[in-house]
């Protein structure tokens, strides 16, 4: 069986945390109080806005905490944190496994080229898993990926300037 961190598809997202020195997902949630986490990867196919990782994190404590980390060209990277509320998190955790996100492989028919990709990953425990999503052409359970953080974790994905 092939893990998330053997997929040669993830590679090129996955070194977008990489560069932005952010730890790998299950390294988060080994660290001491953390409960579970939510990544979500953005690239941009065309660069009008930064390649961007956003990280949520739930501590055993029952707060959780949101850092968005943005790649800019010749400056260091923008790094912003943001409070989020226990319940939404708890909400859009249980969307996900109504939809069985921990069982649902990458998106079928992935335009590799000329598309803007999301690798969304949830990790507890010594359990991971991810899915990469085209947003702009997702259909289905991917479909309702995308809108699920959107709706939930909009800080996540939002874009900014370069």
């Amino acid at each position: 069986m092939t893990t998330p961190l053997q997929r040669p598809q993830s590679a090129p997202l996955r070194f977008i945390a990489v560069r932005l020195n952010t730890p790998e997902l299950g390294q988060v949630v080994r660290q001491a109080g953390v409960g579970e986490a939510l990544r979500v990867t953005v690239q941009y196919h065309d660069a009008r806005h930064p390649d961007q990782v956003a990280t949520l994190t739930k501590s055993l404590t029952g707060t959780a905490t949101l850092t968005t980390i943005y790649r800019r060209t010749g400056s260091a990277p923008l790094r912003l944190d943001y409070p989020v509320e226990v319940e939404r998190m708890q909400a859009l955790n249980a969307s996900l496994r109504r939809i069985n996100f921990d069982k649902v492989d990458d998106a079928p028919s992935i335009p590799w080229f000329g598309a803007d990709l999301w690798l969304v990953e949830r990790a507890a425990g010594s359990f991971h898993h991810d899915v990469i999503i085209a947003p702009a052409s997702a259909t289905g359970v991917y479909a309702e990926i995308v809108a699920l953080i959107q709706a939930n974790l909009r800080e996540a994905v939002r874009a900014i300037n370069p």
